[in-house]
């Protein structure tokens, strides 16, 4: 059952959501958005189709009470002064739009029609995901040439009953027309691992040019040596595996978000068990989570964040101009030959380096690890390299670290 991408913006001017001129006269100054009909519907209310670049949209949008359930949690920082609005905001915009396509593309354009629309926003309420995104945020990622990061569109929640089970399951999804997934049975020493788990599946869902059907294996991680190749399986099947559990259970689900087009992630051990949809618990895996697993990121995801990341090296550079703050910065080397894939193209091995210099273009920095797969260097030397070779950056301040992702905290 596929859902809307349903959004509402809280603006940062109360104002603004008494008249639909004055967001239309925003829409108008954008370079990318534009409105091309407006007409209202006795059932839906105002409808705008909107083009962005070169793809239309159709939204609907009208004010709303704003009224933020429990379960929603801010993926970003918010001051005090910020928070206080919020709490004190009556009423919103909702925005909702129809995910066809690129998901990722039409989760950045929703972002960007709504930046279009209120240039100056305080908050976001992505329903789907039950996420409350900073004002802030949206405007710097609608203006990045930059997809956000995958991630975004959904989030794993982890619901407890005060003892040590864990249910772990997502939201956000139904609107990609993808399923969505859980663990079941999780505890408090694993239920991190198990996060990363359902995150690095949902990721390869969003990913995929093919669908990935339940049953489908997909290798995520790797572990002491041992592959962890999940599967989906449907909760009703799912849970003969979890008699005991005590949360997720039919009586848990009785609504229609809980209920419907949502799959429990199991583990095949080898391939005889992927060919003959031989399930097992996740659980069975849990003895090699404390032996640093490696979960896979796509070459797509790796591009993405190092796109990302250069882009906003003028922020990170900003930070590292106050000598209280430490920078790190993740550098992609070229690995030894031998270490290369069957193509025989050259592999890199991502490393973190303590930025100590900014010369002409490139960064002077210490290693803070030896490297597995790049002989000659070590632990503790100074190299230079280009601002193209970084991968990846964060700012430690005083108060807390700060990402790409989260450069509007440096503006």
């Amino acid at each position: 059952m596929k859902e809307s991408s349903f959004m509402i913006v809280i603006p940062l001017n109360p104002q603004d959501v008494d008249d639909p001129e004055i967001f239309l006269k925003n829409v108008q100054e954008s370079e990318h958005v534009r409105v091309k009909d407006l007409h209202f519907d006795d059932d839906r209310g105002m409808i705008i189709n909107f083009l962005v670049d070169d793809s239309e949209y159709e939204a609907t949008v009208g004010p709303t009470p704003v009224e933020i359930p429990n379960m929603f949690r801010p993926e970003h920082t918010f001051t005090e002064e910020e928070f206080k609005l919020i709490d004190e905001a009556e009423m919103g915009i909702y925005v909702s739009i129809e995910f066809e396509g690129d998901c990722n593309q039409c989760f950045y354009d929703q972002l960007r029609i709504i930046d279009a629309m209120f240039p100056e926003t305080l908050a976001v309420l992505d329903c789907p995901s039950e996420k409350l995104l900073s004002g802030k945020w949206v405007a710097l990622a609608a203006s990045s040439s930059v997809l956000p990061a995958p991630r975004y569109l959904f989030t794993v929640q982890a619901i407890s009953d005060g003892g040590d089970e864990v249910w772990l399951h997502t939201h956000g999804l139904k609107r990609c027309g993808l399923y969505e997934l859980e663990i079941l049975n999780s505890n408090k020493e694993f239920f991190n691992d198990h996060y990363k788990m359902i995150e690095s599946f949902a990721l390869r869902m969003l990913e995929s040019d093919d669908p990935i059907e339940p049953g489908d294996g997909v290798f995520v991680a790797q572990a002491a040596g041992k592959a962890l190749t999940l599967t989906a399986l449907d909760w009703k099947e799912a849970l003969k595996f979890y008699p005991d559990v005590t949360l997720g259970t039919a009586e848990d689900r009785n609504d229609e978000v809980h209920d419907k087009d949502t799959c429990v992630l199991m583990i095949y051990r080898n391939d005889y068990e992927e060919q003959n949809k031989i399930y097992t618990p996740v659980q069975d895996f849990n003895q090699f989570l404390g032996q640093n697993p490696m979960f896979m990121f796509s070459t797509e995801e790796t591009k993405r964040m190092s796109a990302l990341a250069i882009e906003r090296i003028p922020y990170m550079l900003k930070a590292f101009e106050n000598k209280d703050n430490t920078v790190i910065i993740k550098v992609g080397l070229i690995t030894d030959k031998e270490h290369w894939g069957s193509e025989d193209k050259p592999e890199r091995e991502h490393i973190w380096f303590e930025l100590k210099d900014v010369k002409d273009g490139s960064i002077v920095a210490e290693l803070t690890q030896d490297p597995y797969y790049v002989s000659g260097i070590k632990q503790g030397d100074i190299e230079t390299y280009p601002f193209s070779d970084i991968t990846d950056w964060l700012v430690f301040t005083k108060e807390c670290r700060i990402s790409p992702d989260d450069a509007y905290l440096l503006s």
